[in-house]
């Protein structure tokens, strides 16, 4: 639901466990994923990869997506916490997948 809001397709959002090497991805996609996953599994940045996102996006705009990557974690880690129910809406349109298969 949340990837169909920001634009993504189905197509990608299947892709995501494979965003390293799918030609759906373009390199400033695979920099987003990876700092997405290097975040959320390191809680942490390295200098390289911070001078990679540096030189690719503003400062606001890093920020931002500092903060959209931020905000995912810590509303999958209350979902996984208290076993959220998901709403009906929801169920009708994604089916019945109880996780989203990305990588680790």
């Amino acid at each position: 639901m949340l990837g169909r809001s920001v634009g993504l397709t189905d197509a990608e959002m299947a892709a995501m466990a494979d965003w390293e090497t799918t030609p759906l991805f373009d390199a400033t996609d695979r920099l987003v994923l990876r700092y997405a996953e290097v975040l959320t599994q390191e809680n942490r940045v390295d200098d390289a990869l911070y001078a990679e996102l540096e030189a690719r996006f503003p400062r606001k705009e890093l920020l931002e997506l500092c903060m959209t990557v931020a905000l995912a974690a810590f509303v999958n880690r209350v979902h996984a916490t208290f076993r959220t129910d998901v709403d009906d809406d929801t169920q009708t349109q994604v089916g019945d997948v109880s996780f989203c298969p990305i990588g680790h």
